[in-house]
């Protein structure tokens, strides 16, 4: 049967799968199956399925009408928790269903805010079994038509706990402390936490570990100049690992993997020099080593870290992608399969497991939840090497059109990932974004991963620092120089495009040169002052730029786009969310009308209700179709 073309109603149908959680007999895997866009509830619809591991069956386990996500074991395995707003549209509480038969029952009834699980660690089963422990952000007591007493009434996210045996509910974190992570200490009495002095989005950037028994006062563990996150206790209590870099964004961590001891007195980076950026570990079981997950090369790897050595082992390296909420993330079972969700350029995301040996893993798929992939035409993925600047070795994707021809040239859309401290990963682009919508449209995709990437060590994540827009936007531009060489990109068509920082440089090209015959700016920055002022993340740019905003002249006068109006030439389409607090609205207000006035043609499109990603089902397709017809129509 003759493969179709991809549309944007073929994109939105496929499926996320997430979460991958493996019993701790190792049987079972449940996930997170649910929607990629949201229509007539609050968040994505999804619910949580259950699959053996030995392929023989899958089922839907939850049938909340709503979102049932985060499903975590009881330490038995008799259990399920999990978070759902089934009983109050967008108000979660905690959920357990336990294998003896009968429904999911609420174990919770709360006023406050339990947030999206960014980290994927918000709901966890204390070592003993007997208590779950979650975060809520404090209720709410602000009327509608209260004055917003803005950055004067922090509400602080705080630990709660539930007893399993009572079912009360109590917090259990110290007054005053503002908890983004936390993690159970083995003696299931104590928890260490990632915190911060406020709780505002920006603070999270000066935050730092502490200790405390429950109920008790607080000790710092560990501080440093870089963020850390997703601590995690040694099964004898005597060391902790967590993660430590530069980010751009709070649950998009991955970097150096550190171990401390319990009294934060030794420190030692079990990473100093590898070229891959870890997302994610668990301590095996004899507290030796740990297998931890990366991002590498582009790719994705599984590793063995030696705690007391330098004996590192790669057990498995693909030119995939594990991808959990953006970032990868794995589960082990007490006998050591490991579950992922796993996706590469030719197969959507499904769940599969991985048996860790001593050099190596052998992995097996275990659903099949996208048949109508085999029906659909993608462009070929292959992986594009260039210098970039200082000679420095580059990696990134380049997506051939659909029906390519060997020899012949085609217009080139650049699609720069954001962050900065991100990775265009070798994913299946059929199920998200634009990249093989534009392939099927004849257009060559090229997704470069420039310095301030991850997946190449913290040096070169933190080779951004101080340049944004710098010598990364010359890594782009010999990116596309490197692709008309080769034969592939019309140097007469080329455009670019990208949204938050992605956005930003589709900004900065318009400003920097006139090669690009048309630009898409998705959520991006224009003026780095105003963002400053308004953005729920002033402390990242500060800390990015390592700059004062206030400097004249200085690196925020310098790398603002509309500093070079003079130079706009290129048709521009700008798309936003209404809501978006990480880069206010605002930001395309100020380079629409700095278009619109230099007589350069340009639209802004503004989507209601949303944040800094588009979501809405008919905001999704809407923006689909109007990229094609943006490129189609300037190319």
């Amino acid at each position: 049967m003759p493969l179709r073309k991809l549309t944007p109603e073929d994109v939105l149908s496929f499926k996320n799968v997430e979460d991958a959680q493996i019993s701790p007999d190792g049987t079972r895997v449940a996930y997170v199956l649910g929607d990629s866009f949201k229509s007539d509830t609050k968040w994505p619809k999804s619910n949580i399925w259950l699959v053996n591991t030995d392929g023989s069956e899958t089922r839907q386990l939850t049938h909340g009408s709503r979102t049932d996500n985060l499903p975590r074991w009881s330490p038995d395995g008799n259990s399920l928790a999990f978070l759902s707003d089934r009983q109050t549209e967008g108000v979660r509480q905690v959920h357990l269903l336990t294998f003896d038969g009968g429904e999911a029952e609420p174990l919770t009834d709360v006023k406050g805010t339990i947030p999206s699980p960014r980290g994927l660690n918000a709901l966890q089963w204390s070592p003993d079994g007997r208590q779950l422990a979650f975060l809520m952000e404090d209720e709410q007591i602000q009327s509608e038509n209260d004055p917003v007493t803005f950055e004067q009434d922090p509400k602080l996210i705080r630990l709660w706990t539930i007893d399993l045996a009572t079912r009360e509910v109590n917090c259990v974190s110290p007054e005053g402390v503002q908890i983004w992570e936390f993690a159970w200490h083995p003696v299931s009495s104590r928890i260490t936490a990632v915190t911060s002095d406020e709780p505002y989005e920006w603070s999270w950037y000066s935050n730092y570990l502490v200790t405390f028994a429950l109920n008790g006062p607080s000790e710092i563990t560990w501080k440093s100049d870089r963020q850390v996150a997703l601590p995690v206790w040694s099964p004898d209590g005597n060391h902790l690992a967590f993660i430590s870099s530069s980010w751009s964004d709070r649950g998009c961590v991955s970097g150096d993997l550190w171990k401390i001891d319990s009294e934060g007195e030794r420190s030692e980076n079990l990473t100093e020099g590898m070229v891959a950026s870890i997302g994610w570990m668990v301590w095996d079981p004899d507290g030796k080593a740990l297998l931890a997950i990366a991002n590498e090369r582009g790719g994705i790897g599984l590793h063995r870290l030696s705690a007391i050595g330098d004996n590192h082992t790669s057990l498995w390296w693909k030119q995939a992608a594990v991808a959990e909420a953006f970032w990868p993330r794995f589960s082990r079972s007490g006998e050591g399969t490991v579950a992922i969700a796993l996706e590469d350029p030719d197969r959507p995301r499904d769940i599969w497991v991985g048996t860790p040996g001593e050099n190596s893993c052998q992995w097996n798929q275990l659903t099949d939840h996208h048949p109508q992939a085999c029906e659909l035409s993608i462009g070929e993925t292959s992986v594009h090497h260039w210098k970039g600047a200082d000679g420095w070795e580059m990696q990134g994707l380049l997506i051939k059109p659909v029906e390519y021809e060997e020899g012949k040239s085609y217009p080139l859309v650049v699609s720069v990932h954001g962050g900065p401290s991100a990775v265009s990963g070798s994913r299946y682009y059929a199920q998200f974004g634009w990249c093989q919508l534009l392939a099927n449209e004849g257009y060559a995709v090229f997704l470069p991963n420039y310095r301030g990437s991850v997946g190449w060590g913290v040096k070169f994540t933190e080779a951004i620092l101080g340049d944004m827009g710098g010598k990364d936007f010359e890594d782009v531009l010999l990116g596309v120089d490197s692709l008309v060489e080769t034969g592939i990109a019309d140097a007469d068509r080329l455009a670019v495009s990208g949204w938050s920082y992605g956005g930003y440089i589709a900004a900065w090209s318009v400003a920097q040169t006139n090669r690009f015959k048309a630009s898409i700016m998705g959520a991006g920055i224009s003026h780095w002052l105003s963002f400053h002022g308004k953005s729920c993340l002033a402390a990242w740019d500060r800390m990015y730029y390592q700059s004062d905003p206030y400097e004249p002249n200085g690196r925020y006068h310098r790398y603002s786009p509309l500093t070079y109006y003079e130079n706009f030439e290129t048709p521009t389409l700008i798309l936003h969310g209404e809501r978006d607090q990480d880069v206010p609205v605002e930001q395309s207000h100020l380079f629409f009308r700095a278009l619109k006035d230099k007589g350069v043609p340009t639209e802004l499109i503004v989507y209601p209700r949303e944040f800094h990603g588009v979501i809405e089902k008919d905001h999704m397709l809407d923006m689909s179709h109007r990229v094609i017809a943006w490129f189609n129509k300037y190319l």
